[in-house]
This record gives C-alpha cells, structure tokens and sequence, in this order.
C-alpha cells in the first residue's frame, strides 16, 4: 500500500524522535515536535495505520511507538536527507586521522576503524585485504643481525608489509639480494596461494639440488608464505554500543552482541559476504539474518586498491542509528581508503 505524503511525514518524524529518545513515541510529542498542522487525535489514528501497516509497533500497551525494521527501511529508503558536514571532507580526515599511516597497512587499517567508531559514536569495522589472494609486486630481504631477516613484501595494490623472520645465520646481505631478485622474476604477478603451491612443488623437484644458493631460495620464499597473516578484522568502539539504553537495559541483548564481537566469525561472515556487492550496503535488524546482531544495523562499504576490491569496512550500531550521519561517513571513509591504497601503489 501507498503511503500518503501526510503518513510518509509522520513516519519519519517518529523515527527521528526515536533515533533521538531512544523510548516509544506519542502523538503528543510528534504535535509538540513537529508542525504538522495535525491534533493529537489525527497523529494517533495515523500512527495507528502505520503500525498496522508493518512500520511502527507498540512494545507496551498504551506506550508509544518504535520503528520496526520495515519502518527504518522506509525511512532510509525514501525518507532520508542525508548529512553531509564538513568533518568527512577528505583533506580533513587525511590530516587528522590517516595522513601519517599511509607507509604501514596495519596502522592505517586500524586507524581507519578508530576513525569510524570516533566519528559515528558507534563501532567501527574493517576487514583487511585478505593476504593469501593479493599479488605479489616484489620481495625484498635486509639483513638485519645474524639468523634475522627483515622482509618487504609488496603487493600489485600496493601493500606494504614488513616483518622479521627467521633465517639462515650464515647468509649475507649480497645473497639475500640476489634471493630477492631471483624469487621476484620467478614469482611476480602471482598470488600467494599460487607461490605457495609452485615453491612446494619446485622443493620436491629439487631435493637433491646442489645449488646451496637457490636451495636456500626457495626455503627462505617458504618461510615467508609460511608466516603469512591470516585474513584481519578490526573492531574498535564496542563499548559503545553496549552503553546505550536499548542494551545497557536488557542484560541478554548484551551478552548476545558481547559475545559477537568477541568471536567475531558473525562479523567476519558479513563482510565476506559484502565483498561481492561494491558500494554502500546497509543492514537493519532482522535483515541481517544472522545470530547475535539482529538488535543492530549495518552500514558497509567496500574499498578498492586500483579496480580490484581490496575489503571492507564500515559501522556496527542501534537500529536507530543515524543513518544520516552514518552513511555519507562511511562512504566517505571507502573513498578516501580507496585513495590512500591507490596512493601508495602509485
């Protein structure tokens, strides 16, 4: 059924009010609010019509009204104007939050979810590139002390990463070079998982290899896809959510959510899932379909390093959150990753 322009106007007042008090919403504190021009009487029987039509219920007798998920979904849909304040302007995040993290991965994941989390007051996500399928540019060995070696492993998007392995005590600086060069013309352009298999295989064709310098080539190459990280997800803001009235009340919602966060395989499915989809994605309640966060909404993004996908990320908060606020943020935020990704490939 089509809702008329006068009940589409109600219906989002009462999820602004909502969003707002966090409690059920009367007709009196819409004609308070809001000047429709309507009485009391007139809001309640439209009110009345929305909730039989799916979008508000009444958690109690003679309460007010909430949102259901289809009443959000409206609201987000059709109803929304979406903010767009100066604080997600690109050159402002950059010199804030991610300007001084663009050289280590790792920091400018987390950063990136701090950032979410402290912008929308919620909890920020950000599942980083998944390792084993990016494409390796090139390897580079540096000796740092006897038996430790540093390692710079760059990716075909531009992922830098670095670490400290063991290695052979007896190798030097000049044949770790030449191990880089030769691992980087046999290798390049490969995906990890794809080296991984071809050193296996050339390992078992060469066991009896008498070449001291390659046989250390392909261990040291070994000893690299060996220590590879898994697939990373941030998470930073958690609390909260948990200190806000529609959970801080309910001791059983909490456990549910603590539980998600802390297991992380719920959040960790969604986003995979996400990958699929490129642009903004959004979630609310019972949508999500999945055990622990059905109280809670989504907004996701994925985020790019050239044109291949790379992750995603994005905010974990109420049903009523503010959408507004919520998705320029983090369409904003993909974008600007997308940047700083493509930045430091170039």
């Amino acid at each position: 059924m089509e809702l008329s322009e006068r009940s589409r106007s109600i219906l989002k007042a009462i999820v602004l009010s909502y969003i707002e008090k966090a409690s059920p919403i009367g007709s009196q504190t819409v004609t308070q609010s809001y000047s429709f021009g309507l009485s009391p009487a007139t809001i309640r029987n439209i009110m009345a019509e929305l909730e039989d039509l799916g979008y508000l219920t009444q958690p109690h007798t003679s309460a007010g009204r909430i949102p259901t998920t289809k009443g959000y979904r409206m609201y987000v849909d059709e109803l929304m104007e979406m903010e767009n304040p100066a604080l997600f302007d690109e050159e402002y995040l950059i010199e804030n939050y991610l300007g001084t993290k663009r050289e280590d991965p790792h920091a400018l994941f987390q950063e990136t979810t701090r950032m979410l989390s402290l912008l929308s007051h919620y909890a920020g996500v950000v599942l980083a590139p998944k390792i084993s399928k990016t494409r390796l540019d090139r390897l580079q060995f540096i000796h740092l002390r006897r038996g430790h070696v540093l390692v710079l492993q760059v990716s075909k998007d531009g992922l830098v990463q670095h670490r400290i392995i063991d290695a052979d005590p007896d190798l030097t600086q000049k044949e770790l070079t030449q191990i880089s060069v030769f691992l980087n013309e046999k290798f390049s352009g490969l995906t990890l998982d794809e080296i991984r298999t071809r050193l296996l295989d050339e390992m078992r064709a060469e066991k009896d290899l008498y070449d001291r310098l390659l046989q250390k080539a392909l261990e040291l190459g070994r000893r690299v896809l060996e220590e590879q990280p898994q697939e990373e997800l941030y998470v930073v803001g958690t609390s909260n959510i948990m200190e806000l009235p529609e959970f801080a009340e309910d001791l059983e919602k909490m456990k549910s959510l603590f539980r998600t966060f802390e297991e992380k395989a719920v959040i960790l499915k969604l986003l995979n899932h996400c990958l699929e989809m490129r642009g903004i994605q959004i979630f609310i309640g019972s949508e999500n379909r999945l055990t622990g966060i059905e109280d809670c909404s989504l907004v996701v993004s994925t985020y790019q390093g050239g044109d291949h996908v790379m992750g995603t990320l994005g905010v974990i908060g109420p049903t009523r959150m503010e959408y507004a606020r919520v998705i320029p943020l983090v369409d904003h935020t993909a974008r600007l990753l997308s940047r700083l990704l493509e930045y430091d490939r170039s």
